[in-house]
């Protein structure tokens, strides 16, 4: 059997960088949501392991995790869908989780 001799800090990078995002985020108030403490909920969570997910290339997880984050985080946000993005949204996660499984040999993550 093989094993894999990648870096050993690659984990904590990933959390590093996804938790610097997420910072980054809160801090220009991207996402419309006010103060500080108001980022911290658990909406924001899935988005946080979401690019967690995004960085390690594990595109389908990727696309679940934001959809799901950004549709509990939309009533909070200033920016509101309209009623044809509300019907094509589940339907296009869905699409587009379908293109992640396409991609999934391109990105070296077969096993």
């Amino acid at each position: 059997m093989k094993e894999k001799h990648g870096n050993p800090f690659a984990s904590i990078a990933k959390f590093l960088i996804s938790l610097g995002l997420i910072m980054i985020v809160a801090k220009l108030d991207l996402l419309g949501l006010g103060n500080i403490p108001d980022y911290f909920k658990w909406q924001i969570l899935l988005l946080f392991f979401g690019i967690w997910s995004l960085i390690s290339l594990e595109l389908v997880s990727a696309v679940i995790l934001f959809a799901l984050g950004f549709w509990f985080l939309m009533p909070e946000m200033p920016v509101q869908l309209t009623e044809v993005y509300k019907k094509i949204y589940w339907p296009a996660v869905l699409v587009l989780s379908g293109v992640a499984f396409l991609l999934k040999p391109i990105t070296g993550k077969c096993k």
